[in-house]
C-alpha cells in the first residue's frame, strides 16, 4: 500500500485518496495487472468507503461502497451467480433474527 500511497501523492482526505487509487488504477494498466498490488488497492477502497459510509454516517458514497462491495467480490472469486446469492442473503438474514 506504501508504494500506491507514493504514486499517488498526498491528498486532504480519506475519499481523496480513494479517487486517485481508483483514477491510477485505471489509467495504469501495468498497476492494474499486478494482482497483488490490484488486491491491496481493492481492499483499501472497500475498507475505506465502508468506514465513510458506516462509521461516518457517509450516505452519499453508499452506492459507490456497494460497487466497492461487488468489486471486492468479483476479485475474490467468489460466485457472483444472482440465486445463489439471494440464497445467501435471505439465509444470513435468518441467522440474524
Amino acid at each position: 500500500m506504501e508504494r500506491l500511497k507514493t504514486l499517488i501523492g498526498p491528498r486532504k482526505n480519506r475519499v481523496d485518496f480513494i479517487t486517485g487509487l481508483v483514477t491510477l488504477l485505471l489509467s495504469d494498466r501495468e498497476l492494474y495487472s499486478d494482482e497483488v498490488l490490484f488486491r491491496d488497492a481493492v481492499e483499501e477502497i472497500y475498507q475505506t468507503l465502508r468506514s465513510e459510509v458506516l462509521d461516518r454516517k457517509r450516505r452519499e458514497l453508499a452506492d459507490a461502497y456497494e460497487t466497492a462491495v461487488l468489486l471486492r467480490a468479483a476479485i475474490s472469486g467468489k460466485s457472483l451467480n444472482p440465486e445463489r446469492l439471494l440464497v445467501e442473503i435471505g439465509r444470513k438474514l435468518s441467522e440474524a433474527r
